[in-house]
């Protein structure tokens, strides 16, 4: 799939070669060092493109038939839910179970963190803080077990 910025790079040379998508797409595939033969578009495709160009003034994809994807429309509700969530919890945590019990929405909460957010599920450790103060009894314990290792 073309990029918008490659799609405006195809029709500006498109204008710029006279017209000719064969030109084009040769100067395309020279600038973006493609291999000859293996291209986005057939010669057919830019011309599509370059007639959806006119007839619309825009680049974008035409509104595709069936069921629309309603990830983006429910992400802004599951942002909210998760932070009231953690608002209301003692540690500040926040769970996506919860939110997709309360939203009713089971499956649909963790794909949304996940794909649209990029949020992730991990395991929070409790680590001790290491002090300057604590090195010699952490040299004398690494000395033990080096010790005891040898042996």
């Amino acid at each position: 799939m073309l990029s918008a910025p490659d799609k405006a790079l195809l029709v500006k040379l498109f204008y710029m070669n006279e017209e000719s998508a064969t030109i084009a797409l040769h100067k395309f595939r020279v600038q973006k060092n493609v291999k000859s033969g293996k291209g986005p578009l057939t010669p057919a495709g830019l011309l599509k493109l370059v007639k959806r160009f006119e007839e619309t003034g825009k680049l974008e994809d035409r509104a595709r038939a069936g069921r629309p994807c309603l990830k983006e429309a429910r992400a802004p509700c599951i942002t909210v839910k998760m932070e009231e969530i953690a608002s209301k919890a003692a540690s500040g945590t926040n769970s996506a179970r919860e939110a997709a019990r309360q939203l009713d929405l089971p499956s649909s909460v963790r794909n949304i963190l996940r794909r649209i957010f990029q949020l992730y599920p991990y395991k929070l450790q409790s680590c001790h803080e290491l002090l300057p103060a604590d090195t010699s009894q952490r040299e004398a314990f690494a000395k033990c077990a080096f010790s005891k290792n040898e042996t």
